[in-house]
């Protein structure tokens, strides 16, 4: 049996636009821009036949998985296993002060050759987002949709989808993947 993926981080907030770290302590909502992403989204994800969403539980990735559902005509469930990583003391700051205060952490948040034990001071590592949102979508096999969309965040996404080859890299606002399980297999769709 096949399933498809659709994985989209939500529309921008203020703090995106503000170049704040968010986390999963910082429940900001979608600015106007935000809201226009996510109908874009919507827009993007029309041909590919979802029939459920499943979102994050933080305010941005529940909002934009609102707007794309509601475009769509489909319903959408609460996932909290599909929030954003936790930042620690990293949370709320400028991304400018952090690249200061925690420099060496900084440098290496992108980097694919880093060890995924990499944190902030308080927070979780790379690879515990990564089993926890992978945990996520095997668990969603259960459920009897084939065509879902995952509402998610940036640092999420990146180190799930590292597990399937991605390097790790900044992504926009709405940016959109598709992985696809198969045969007891996964793959990442260009």
């Amino acid at each position: 049996m096949r399933t498809d993926f659709y994985i989209f981080r939500h529309g921008e907030t203020d703090y995106n636009k503000e170049r704040r770290w968010q986390g999963c302590g910082i429940d900001a909502d979608l600015n106007a821009e935000g809201i226009l992403q996510a109908k874009t989204l919507a827009d993007r994800l029309r041909p590919c036949g979802l029939e459920y969403i499943y979102s994050s539980n933080l305010q941005r990735a529940l909002h934009t998985a609102q707007i794309v559902a509601s475009r769509l005509h489909i319903g959408v469930e609460i996932v909290p296993a599909l929030r954003e990583g936790c930042f620690g003391k990293a949370e709320g700051m400028l991304k400018s002060d952090i690249a200061v205060q925690y420099a060496d952490i900084y440098q290496k948040w992108y980097s694919r050759a880093e060890d995924m034990n990499l944190r902030f001071p308080g927070g979780e590592s790379k690879a515990e987002m990564q089993e926890r949102m992978f945990g996520a979508l095997e668990s969603l096999l259960e459920k009897p949709y084939r065509t879902v969309g995952i509402a998610s965040h940036g640092s999420s996404i990146r180190y799930l989808l590292y597990k399937f080859g991605m390097p790790p890299h900044a992504m926009a606002n709405g940016a959109l993947f598709h992985l696809v399980h198969e045969n007891n297999t996964w793959r990442l769709c260009a």
